[in-house]
């Protein structure tokens, strides 16, 4: 029990714990608003699933079991301890199971950061930059556990016997200190010592926690509860039409929102993000954790300035825009937005969001921007496709076949809109695709039209890069004419154009049923409208596009169509599902030049090419595109071709022979 003397003891670490918690919480407080508290009771969950139960940390299953096994070692007797406080005595059977469970989570926990320590300062992995204070809350932990079993050890040896105890490590420590023949009042006085030792550990690790990266013992919980819970596709939405906004985009720390600053005091540097980042992989400057760590030293410089300039009613002095003083432009315009990073972040992070918003400020404010993009601006603008190709060239794959054209339906009824998209209109590898899907529906039956020079760009293109102007102009000529031909159902063969049309259009007041072909496709199969009867015996493996995978949430329907097609031998990537490398082809990059380290469709092929693959197949014209071009920087056209699962699906249905 808490004696009085100690009260004062705990006072002052209270008082120093909160001071140091509302220093930090004003460094997010200059931050934007944002609403983060809908649905309540949904983020306890995630809290629980997350932050309790590991199971995002637990995807690294070495490094996130010491985690786990850490965390409830330092919890577990915390708990324990205070609830002891107030139950004054326990009957005999709990308490012999408390102290056998406390024992063994303390063995653990002290093993488990053992073998942290030697993984962060022997082993080394290149992913973690060590620093002093990692150390030194490490060492701090295992301190506090090592006093309490040897303290425990001590109790049991000077009462002898105890019934309520069964602790196997503190009767081992027990039996050791008898053996040494100490009297009993000299092993009081030791257990007196180690329990003041004890004690002020612990009063000390709790004070040092705002000061010290166990702070995230208190952000990283937090920053789980905060998290988004819209559409993983969404970007913010940007108010153009905003009349009080002096600037577009993010050019200073202040100008992220409280959340994204949270973001920033919540990383651990664990390096997942990196370790799966296409960029970095490829020898590119950008290193997500890298972005994340430099926007967060910088908010620690800043923020005071902020703080202390508004405390006197002033203006916070003008500081040069992110991009250029903090983080390099390089390390801006090499992500290719595949949301890698965040999805193997245990803790979160948004950091494609803070990378389209510095790249927004860019574009509208400043227009900086690689060269490449002028002409893609140039040709969205004008013919709403990214190479400026004429809009009338859009349809000119719809001669060859029977294709209704919404503008020629004469208020005749259909069952869906298919929206090709610009590479699958324009290119002449994709259209091959597109006439495949088309074959499929006219298989089926399905009532369907297409919008042909009424259809443009989806936007996805612009706005992955930065250019929200012309991204919303883009999407609202597009909601025009969906809603003059009151379009309820949209089928598109690209997940770029899916993610856009089903989770973005909503921000501009247009939502209606959208329907990946990989879904449709599926489902068909599923019900027998669809028979693969031709057998196609040749060694494939899936790539996972990112704006299916990571960003909708689409892995199984891919697999499950391969796996109906009759002779197919399926080989898994290593990196593939959650963990898939992406091609190189979004954020932008379908349409600039790769010029800093390894091209990462060339490491995607190599990938692929670790299974012995006659065919990859995949589900996305920037995949195509991305893996056509790699295979033929390899020379491998005659050995290896690239196919999207709508043509395999043709073939099995058909037996057509290309």
């Amino acid at each position: 029990m808490i004696k009085a003397f100690d009260i004062f003891f705990i006072f002052i670490t209270l008082v120093v714990f909160s001071w140091g918690m509302n220093k930090r919480f004003r460094l997010w407080r200059i931050g934007r608003d944002d609403n983060r508290s809908d649905r309540m009771w949904v983020r306890l969950k995630s809290l629980l699933k997350e932050g309790i139960a590991h199971r995002r940390i637990l995807q690294d299953r070495y490094p996130g079991f010491i985690h786990l096994l850490v965390f409830i070692g330092f919890m577990v007797p915390f708990i324990v301890i205070l609830i002891t406080q107030f139950v004054f005595t326990l009957p005999v059977s709990i308490s012999r199971i408390i102290s056998l469970t406390l024992d063994i989570i303390a063995l653990a926990a002290i093993v488990s950061l053992l073998l942290a320590i030697y993984r962060r300062y022997i082993t080394r992995p290149s992913r973690l930059d060590n620093r002093a204070d990692d150390f030194v809350a490490l060492l701090l932990i295992l301190f506090i556990l090592l006093t309490g079993l040897i303290l425990e050890g001590l109790r049991l040896s000077v009462i002898g016997r105890d019934t309520q105890a069964l602790a196997p490590a503190g009767k081992a420590l027990a039996y050791f200190f008898n053996m040494t023949g100490l009297e009993t009042a000299t092993k009081s006085f030791l257990a007196m010592i180690f329990f003041r030792i004890h004690f002020f550990l612990v009063l000390g690790t709790i004070a040092y926690i705002p000061f010290s990266n166990l702070f995230h013992i208190i952000s990283s919980p937090l920053n789980m509860i905060y998290r988004s819970l819209e559409p993983k596709g969404i970007l913010s939405h940007l108010d153009l039409e905003d009349e009080k906004a002096e600037s577009f985009g993010i050019a200073k720390i202040e100008e992220f929102s409280w959340k994204h600053l949270m973001d920033l005091d919540a990383c651990m540097r664990c390096g997942r993000c990196q370790d799966h980042c296409p960029a970095y992989l490829t020898e590119k400057p950008l290193s997500p954790k890298k972005v994340i760590n430099d926007l967060k030293n910088h908010l620690h410089v800043r923020a005071p300035q902020v703080i202390k300039a508004k405390a006197k009613g002033a203006d916070p002095e003008e500081a040069p825009p992110l991009t250029g003083s903090v983080i390099k432009e390089d390390e801006l315009w090499t992500c290719t937005t595949c949301r890698s990073c965040m999805d193997h972040c245990p803790v979160f992070i948004e950091h494609v969001d803070k990378i389209v918003d510095m790249r927004r400020y860019q574009v509208l404010m400043e227009s900086k921007f690689p060269q490449e993009l002028t002409q893609v601006f140039k040709g969205l603008e004008t013919n709403s496709n990214p190479w400026g190709l004429g809009r009338d060239a859009r349809g000119d794959w719809i001669r060859e076949l029977e294709v209704p054209v919404m503008s020629e339906m004469s208020g005749k009824d259909i069952d869906c809109l298919f929206f090709v998209g610009c590479i699958r209109s324009f290119d002449d590898r994709n259209k091959k695709v597109t006439e495949a899907f088309v074959k499929i529906l006219n298989h089926l039956g399905v009532k369907f039209a297409v919008l042909g020079v009424e259809e443009g760009c989806c936007g996805d293109p612009a706005r992955r890069v930065g250019n929200e102007y012309l991204y919303q102009i883009l999407a609202q000529n597009n909601i025009e004419t969906f809603s003059r031909y009151n379009i309820k159902r949209i089928l598109t063969t690209c997940p770029h154009c899916y993610n856009t049309l089903k989770n973005e259009y909503p921000q501009l007041g247009f939502s209606c049923e959208v329907v990946h072909h990989t879904e449709f496709l599926k489902e068909n199969i599923r019900n027998k409208r669809l028979k693969l009867d031709h057998a196609l015996a040749k060694r494939t493996t899936y790539h996972d596009p990112c704006y299916l995978g990571r960003y909708n949430g689409i892995y199984k329907s891919p697999r499950q169509i391969l796996k109906s097609i009759p002779s197919l031998d399926i080989r898994e990537m290593k990196r593939s599902g959650i963990d898939s490398l992406c091609c190189g082809g979004g954020g932008g990059w379908m349409w600039m030049e790769e010029n800093i380290g390894k091209r990462i469709n060339i490491q995607r092929l190599e990938d692929a090419l670790t299974v012995d693959p006659e065919w990859i197949a995949t589900a996305c014209p920037f995949c195509v595109t991305m893996f056509d071009d790699a295979i033929k920087n390899k020379d491998m056209e005659d050995k290896l071709k690239i196919w999207d699962i709508a043509e395999l699906v043709e073939l099995s249905i058909f037996g057509v022979k290309k």
